[in-house]
């Protein structure tokens, strides 16, 4: 009985399950196939284990195999189940239960919705895809701000990693002035530095060099085109397009099209869910229509 949301406990890994439940409730379910009833129960919770999809964690005990481990919790009946949470027991029930029972149990304990989506965007985020997370982790830390009164900087700490790797400084500055003096740890310091050896790198010898060509030379395109592709590549992306825009309110077909072309291929890079982009897609739309 194991996969990433069930566990088999025993004395090497119970240490470990319970510090999990820092991150999400741990269901501990102390049972022996001497009790009556108990392979409902495992396939009970078993099944509402794999249909909640790591909202909890269930770690089986079988107190047959683990006696020791059993005894260290003085348990009187068997099946038992207790729910852990920050490493403490909160709440739990003795003897076999009815499924709708058991998830009037758990609906007490489970995520709610901001809570759901920042476990999603938490595997995200650990899996590289940044892109991905950064909505879901934009939604989450706005609306548990908001509940707390006060930020999560665990959340905003992801966020501005996020923005780092799209390349996305401004805004990850601005989410980093929000963490409290209190969690400047190394983390925070961290992301910092990177921000600022980005920003040392956005205004390279080439991207300079470019800049005064294209000042002696305003109406080239290919400059145009090569100074905004350079200005993307190192997050400066407003002025990559408004380097493009701006000749295209005077003539839309500026650079035999080129400008136009090559400002779309930039919004398809930043992507669909990237503020930005939408903002300059409306106004280019409203050049075209």
């Amino acid at each position: 009985m194991q996969n990433q949301f069930i566990f088999d406990v025993n004395e090497q890994n119970i240490q470990k399950i319970i510090e999990e439940s820092s991150k999400y409730p741990v269901l501990f379910y102390f049972w022996s196939a001497r009790s009556p009833n108990y392979e409902a129960m495992t396939q009970t919770l078993t099944k509402l284990a794999n249909e909640h999809h790591g909202q909890f964690i269930l770690a089986s005990i079988n107190c047959d195999e683990q006696q020791m481990l059993a005894a260290q919790f003085g348990l009187r009946a068997l099946p038992t189940v207790y729910l852990f949470q920050n490493g403490q027991p909160v709440d739990g029930f003795q003897g076999p239960q009815p499924e709708e029972t058991i998830k009037e149990f758990l609906v007490k304990f489970l995520p709610n919705e901001e809570e759901l989506k920042l476990i999603e965007a938490q595997n995200l985020f650990n899996e590289a895809k940044y892109e991905q997370a950064l909505p879901l982790l934009k939604q989450t830390w706005k609306a548990l701000n908001d509940h707390l009164g006060k930020p999560r900087t665990d959340i905003a700490l992801m966020l501005i990693k996020s923005y780092i790797e799209l390349k996305q400084l401004s805004e990850a500055k601005e989410v980093l002035a929000t963490i409290p003096l209190q969690d400047h740890d190394s983390v925070y310091h961290g992301l910092q530095a990177e921000i600022e050896l980005l920003e040392q790198a956005a205004n390279s010898p080439e991207i300079q060099q470019l800049q005064d060509q294209l000042t002696k030379q305003p109406d080239n395109t290919a400059l145009m085109i090569q100074l905004a592709s350079q200005l993307m590549s190192v997050g400066r992306h407003e002025e990559a397009l408004e380097l493009l825009f701006n000749p295209l309110t005077k003539d839309l077909n500026a650079g035999k099209g080129q400008l136009k072309q090559a400002l779309l291929d930039l919004l398809a890079a930043l992507g669909t869910n990237n503020p930005l982009a939408s903002a300059y897609r409306r106004k280019l739309y409203t050049l075209l229509y």
